[in-house]
């Protein structure tokens, strides 16, 4: 196939799938994306100096503060995300939430959009380009970004950081490009923890960089982990935080928690322009289909052995599992010669075993978090690794298509994705025909 004729197929097939998907979850902001609430309301409280990690509403509370999915006999609140997180969304936190819903969808595409671009700049082959849009085009169709969409998800915020990171990472080793990697690498952390992990390969990396290039990228970190340790107000917050995701764990492992009484719903039927009935109705006229899994390693587990896994156990395995990862990594020679790229790509799977072997139930828009590594994947494709991106094309189309007959396919997919991931990154190509080290951005590459 000529390299004009894939072109035009990827133009087709690109306008095939905007005119699919685009009017799909144009639809679903009709029927409510329910989570992105929980997400505005937290904002609104801590921009009102008071903390959303074990509020409640109650009569006499008003609109402000008002979300129909939090009304539980849980002692933690619904709101789940990191207090950065709700800073981020400070900006149109205090807009109608059904104006909100329609500027964060834009939002969506527009960091999709960002990523693609980045990807599609530091691909060096006409090959790369064609991956990373084929890439992109295929993860539109999946379930998890049908999932992220329908419920209002905020998931898409991590990949971006991360990538924004690595980007910043590669050469040239300009100080302001160590500020801005710097910068994203801190609003990932503080964007989910756990992130910690995706840095500890390129510990291994540090002789590479010039001493300059270190300190600038540690400056936005250490002005926003002393604006998070020095503040009352902050380290308040997520102290709170910290807690909540404590009670958080007892609550998705069943275990002897506080059962408080909270006040029941009012079911307003209309507030800052929800119409609740009309998206019942849109609902129920045009059921949604997305098909969501709880993929943690807990739930396999369970599945199979018929019993619980104590979650101390299950962090026992989950802290050994990288443990042995990281083994095999440092014992690969020459590592210090790895491309930057195999690198992230590694990096970000230890983070997403954190992600796979969490207590807390995850649903299928945590899946979109693998566009980071997909991405870089695609953007440095190469023909003797075929099989293996052959094999990563078989697991994104189980996440894009139904079938009744297997079970947890999406599951599947996406363990597969971290197995091939691993493949790509541990095990060097056969002749990679390009310098180990050296991965030159073009001229005026951001």
């Amino acid at each position: 196939m000529t390299t004009k004729l894939t072109w035009v197929l990827l133009l087709l097939g690109g306008l095939l799938v905007l005119q699919e998907i685009i009017p799909r979850d144009i639809r679903y902001i009709k029927e409510y994306p329910a989570d992105l609430r929980n997400r505005i309301v937290g904002a609104r409280m801590i921009e009102d100096g008071r903390s959303p990690y074990f509020y409640h509403w109650k009569n006499g509370d008003g609109l402000r503060y008002y979300d129909p999915q939090a009304f539980d006999t849980n002692e933690p609140s619904i709101s789940t995300s990191t207090p950065f997180l709700h800073h981020l969304l400070t900006p149109i936190a205090n807009l109608p939430q059904a104006r909100i819903l329609n500027i964060w969808l834009v939002i969506q595409y527009l960091l999709l959009t960002v990523m693609t671009v980045l990807a599609f700049r530091i691909a060096r082959t006409v090959e790369q380009q064609q991956a990373v849009l084929l890439l992109v085009l295929i993860f539109l169709l999946t379930n998890a970004w049908k999932s992220l969409t329908w419920e209002g998800q905020t998931y898409l915020l991590i990949p971006f950081f991360a990538l924004v990171a690595y980007i910043f990472t590669r050469p040239p080793r300009a100080i302001g490009r160590s500020v801005a990697a710097g910068a994203a690498a801190a609003c990932l952390v503080l964007l989910r923890p756990n992130t910690l992990v995706f840095f500890l390969p390129f510990l291994f990396l540090l002789k590479r960089f010039p001493f300059s290039w270190k300190a600038a990228f540690l400056i936005p970190g250490l002005l926003l982990g002393g604006w998070v340790l020095l503040s009352p107000r902050e380290n308040g917050l997520w102290r709170d935080y910290a807690r909540m995701v404590q009670e958080q764990i007892k609550v998705h492992q069943d275990l002897p928690r506080t059962i408080p009484h909270n006040d029941p719903d009012p079911h307003f039927k209309v507030w800052e322009g929800v119409d609740m009935p009309a998206a019942n109705s849109a609902s129920e006229a045009e059921p949604v289909k997305v098909y969501s899994e709880n993929g943690n390693f807990f739930v396999l587990f369970r599945n199979v052995f018929h019993r619980k896994l104590p979650v101390a156990v299950l962090e026992g395995i989950c802290i050994a599992v990288i443990a042995v990862l990281l083994g095999l990594y440092a014992l690969q020679r020459p590592w210090q010669e790895w491309e930057l790229s195999r690198v992230a790509i590694f990096a970000y799977c230890l983070y997403m075993v954190t992600d796979l072997f969490s207590p807390v139930y995850r649903h299928q828009h945590y899946e979109v978090q693998w566009l980071t590594p997909l991405l870089i994947a695609a953007a440095t494709y190469r023909k003797q690794k075929k099989v293996w991106y052959g094999l990563l094309l078989v697991a994104l189309l189980l996440g894009c298509i139904h079938l009744p007959f297997m079970k947890m396919e999406n599951t599947i997919g996406e363990y597969l994705i971290l197995a091939v991931l691993l493949g790509i990154s541990l095990l060097p190509a056969r002749s990679s025909g390009h310098p180990a080290v050296a991965e030159p951005a073009r001229p005026g590459i951001f």
